[in-house]
């Protein structure tokens, strides 16, 4: 199946969708590293021979915290793909939408925090090559 191209207009709609997930997913990857420190110090100290059952159940919970946000995570990455639009940073929010410029096949550049779609850029030059639509 041949990936989904979007037109400026079509992709500046498709943020009302696309906001809020770039949004969760920035926040999420943000505290990923967080949630795992979390559940090193919790089993540390629930593997240790003296520990209590209030810290193996800490242990488990900061787990299914971990879980949670992991999964939470990939929902937000899975509809981002559902709907045609290339992640490209996820601790910035920086998502490009395939487009057509004349015949030349290029990607639309939008990073959370902006209003609208208003770069572009040729496949392969990224954020640094973005120039206004």
């Amino acid at each position: 199946m041949a990936p989904r191209t979007f037109g400026v207009e079509e992709a500046n709609r498709a943020l009302a969708q696309v906001r809020p997930l770039v949004a969760r997913i920035v926040e999420l990857t943000a505290r990923l590293p967080e949630l795992q420190e979390e559940v090193r110090a919790a089993q540390y100290r629930a593997q240790r021979p003296a520990a209590t059952a209030a810290e193996r159940d800490r242990f488990e919970q900061a787990r299914a915290g971990l879980r949670e946000a992991e999964d939470r995570l990939l929902v937000a990455m899975q509809g981002l793909e559902r709907m045609g639009v290339q992640l490209k940073d996820p601790r910035l929010g920086l998502v490009d939408f395939l487009s057509y410029r004349g015949r030349q096949l290029v990607e639309l550049c939008w990073k959370l925090g902006e209003e609208r779609v208003a770069h572009w850029h040729p496949i392969g030059k990224g954020y640094p090559g973005r120039r206004p639509i």
